[in-house]
């Protein structure tokens, strides 16, 4: 018999069944676990406790056991989840800083002009969980925390670009040149990385004076 005409012969109902058998056991093997709702439980209470060993901690460095005693769980039930004390703190900076991408947009919806959305985006910075937060992470964890600065700067730096787009196109529309948009990012960025180590001043926040200065000066531009 040719190749040709072995594969065309018929399967028997034998080789069906056992085709079949396969095709399923195939289909099972790839299907997707439906996502545990207890285990999803116990790691948000695992970086809750992490958290809050964070934020209340009076000497650097937090232990495993610290968090498993804040969350009432057994170290056991901590390593299951978390190959390392790094990754529990891991979780807890990406979620602050999902925390912090979702709080920004929200403080910008429904500015309908760009100034609007300018002044929402400084009044913001001036006091946002991030900045406070890390600010408290750093006597804490400081190595730690200095990493996922550097880690994410980039990211901070697209946050900007994205949430004040529509601002530095109206500059440039009025001032008939470009912007180093990147520039202004970074140094946005770099202003709110700084009040972690050294808290503001008192009075007016640089961020709300810096308004003030880029209002006069696009005034003047705009007007010269």
């Amino acid at each position: 018999m040719t190749v040709s005409a072995r594969r065309a012969r018929p399967e028997a109902p034998l080789e069906r069944s056992a085709i079949a058998e396969g095709a399923a056991a195939s289909t099972a093997a790839v299907r997707p676990r439906r996502p545990d709702p207890r285990a999803a439980k116990t790691i948000e209470n695992i970086v809750n406790a992490a958290q809050n060993v964070m934020m209340n901690h009076g000497t650097p460095r937090i232990t495993a056991q610290e968090v498993c005693d804040e969350a009432g769980v057994s170290r056991g039930t901590l390593y299951r989840y978390f190959p390392s004390m790094e990754a529990v703190l891991e979780a807890v900076v990406l979620r602050l800083r999902t925390e912090t991408d979702d709080e920004l947009n929200h403080a910008m919806e429904g500015c309908e002009t760009p100034s609007e959305r300018f002044a929402a985006f400084l009044k913001y910075s001036v006091s946002n969980n991030e900045t406070r937060r890390g600010s408290q992470f750093l006597h804490v964890e400081p190595a730690f925390v200095l990493q996922y600065f550097e880690s994410n700067f980039d990211h901070f730096i697209a946050r900007v670009l994205t949430a004040l787009e529509s601002v530095f196109d109206a500059w440039e529309k009025d001032i008939g040149a470009s912007v180093d948009r990147s520039a202004i990012a970074e140094m946005m960025v770099r202003l709110a990385l700084s009040e972690t180590v050294v808290s503001p001043r008192e009075g007016k926040p640089l961020a709300l004076r810096l308004q003030s200065t880029i209002d006069v000066i696009l005034g003047a531009l705009k007007n010269g």
